[in-house]
């Protein structure tokens, strides 16, 4: 698994909590994070490469008339989801061969904006441009996005048994990416941090005996075993701990930020990978990260985290 130069190969085991990020879906307020992932400051999301930047969040957020709301944040999560969702539902249908055409487009544009004499009032047009910071060629994507999205709908209204929100949601998963950041403790670690807490008397060896004398075995080696067997007690009463509070945290819905505060660990990231792919430490030659890998855990949070909240606890053993 981890080669001796890894830094938990002396340990028996070690300790992983981790919040998992499509990379589709950024949100605001993690400039580090997206720089980190080689995006510039401008970019709110990636859509299977396609870009979703703050003008077009900004756009989209004006002409579809949200107003103002007691927590900003969560209105810009849900338009920020609303957006990606419709950008998949327009890579879905190209997919399935649905083609939208510059005369359809001209079409929506021209009824869209014409007077009460049905002649295209170009003024108004304009007008409405400036207001929401569009230009002309920003406006022809936002028609032909909502030509696509139209119909796409009327396929499924014509027989398709699923909802758009059904194909959308498994059109992510075979699509998407992912990359995560995790947070990670040896024993060792664990065992110097509480030294004090699993330090075992030479008293308390002796109760020990004295309540179970089927563990004398060799008087050589009797007392240090039984210390250490006591004192590795301790330190699993002290990871299960750690890991119910964390996992507390989890079911709460809180933050990574929350559970790497209890579990104080070392916080990486992994590589850029796809749902079914390895899972590798950082990029594509690290190692694998088996306990991730092979976590059921894992494997049933992964796509039903909110964006930066922590997993439940999972343990990994070199």
């Amino acid at each position: 698994m981890f080669d001796s130069k890894h830094p938990v190969v002396k340990a028996v085991g070690y300790v992983i909590v981790g919040f998992f990020v499509l990379i589709i879906i950024i949100s605001f307020g993690m400039p580090d994070f997206l720089s980190r992932m080689g995006f510039d400051q401008n970019t709110i999301a990636k859509v299977n490469g396609e870009t979703i930047g703050y003008m077009d969040f900004i756009r989209y957020r004006d002409t579809h008339m949200f107003g103002k709301t007691e927590d900003p944040k969560q209105q810009q999560r849900m338009i920020i989801e609303r957006m990606i969702q419709e950008r998949l539902l327009v890579q879905l249908a190209k997919k399935e061969g649905i083609v939208v055409t510059e005369k359809e487009i001209k079409n929506v544009i021209r009824n869209r904006f014409s007077d009460n004499t049905g002649m295209f009032n170009e003024a108004f047009f304009r007008n409405f441009l400036d207001r929401f910071h569009m230009g002309i060629s920003d406006y022809y994507k936002y028609v032909e996005q909502e030509i696509y999205l139209g119909k796409l709908q009327n396929l499924l209204l014509a027989g398709v048994s699923v909802s758009p929100l059904e194909l959308v949601s498994d059109f992510r998963i075979q699509n998407a990416k992912l990359k995560i950041q995790y947070a990670f403790v040896s024993n060792q670690e664990l065992a110097k941090r509480f030294a004090s807490a699993i330090a075992v008397t030479d008293e308390e060896v002796d109760a020990e005996l004295k309540k179970n004398p089927k563990e004398l075995k060799d008087p050589k080696t009797d007392r240090q075993r039984i210390k250490d067997k006591l004192a590795n007690d301790r330190l699993e009463k002290i990871k299960q701990d750690l890991a119910k509070k964390i996992d507390q945290l989890a079911l709460a819905g809180r933050s990574f930020a929350e559970a790497q505060a209890v579990l104080q660990g070392v916080v990486s990231y992994s590589n850029e990978f796809r749902p079914g792919d390895l899972i590798r430490e950082k990029d594509e030659k690290g190692r694998i990260l088996y306990p991730l890998q092979e976590s059921k855990i894992f494997q049933s949070d992964i796509f039903s985290l909110k964006q930066g909240a922590t997993s439940r606890c999972i343990y990994g053993f070199d």
